[in-house]
């Protein structure tokens, strides 16, 4: 056991799942709009594929997610949702300014027809819409001690859509098909 070096005290286990969950700055609701969520569901891809961790259930909501993760053994739970949080606000930061920066994970074989799309019709026009992205600092996580613990934890995540009352087809959750590639 390990405890994290900042005020939040966060404790690591070896081999633990954990739930985490984290908001946008002052719970702006930057995912109404397709493009950035589709730009937070890319990260997470490649974040998965960077930082080898296995993923059991996730959920993106307006302004905020939730995920079941399970670090490697390379990175911790911060490790992950801070690489995770830090390029998603530089990737829709970057829209605003420079959609095609030399620095962003989403140029090339990551970018698909969708953001090339977007891009080249004027994204830039979205900060007139929105603020500068930007996450709360921090994350909340809980350790699962069980299994009845997960199942609970999963559950809270496939019932969050409807918790929020988002569209019955809401894209942005584990259990949509397009997304079986994330799941363990």
């Amino acid at each position: 056991m390990k405890k994290h070096r900042d005020s939040q005290k966060r404790i690591y286990f070896e081999d633990a799942v954990y739930f985490v969950t984290s908001v946008t700055k002052n719970r702006y609701p930057y995912f109404k709009e397709r493009i950035f969520a589709d730009i937070f569901v890319e990260n997470l891809r490649i974040c998965r594929r960077m930082k080898q961790f296995r993923l059991y259930g996730w959920f993106l909501g307006h302004d905020h997610f939730h995920a079941l993760i399970q670090p490697g053994d390379e990175y911790s739970i911060s490790d992950i949702v801070g690489g995770l949080k830090r390029n998603v606000s530089r990737d829709i930061n970057k829209l605003f300014t420079h959609p095609e920066s030399e620095d962003s994970h989403l140029r090339g074989e990551h970018m698909n027809a969708r953001f090339r799309s977007v891009m080249m019709n004027g994204v830039r026009l979205f900060h007139a819409y929105h603020p500068y992205f930007s996450w709360l600092r921090s994350f909340h996580d809980h350790v699962i001690r069980d299994d009845s613990d997960f199942e609970n934890h999963f559950d809270y995540i496939q019932f969050n859509p409807e918790k929020h009352d988002l569209p019955e087809d809401w894209p942005y959750v584990s259990e949509n098909p397009e997304y079986k590639d994330l799941i363990d």
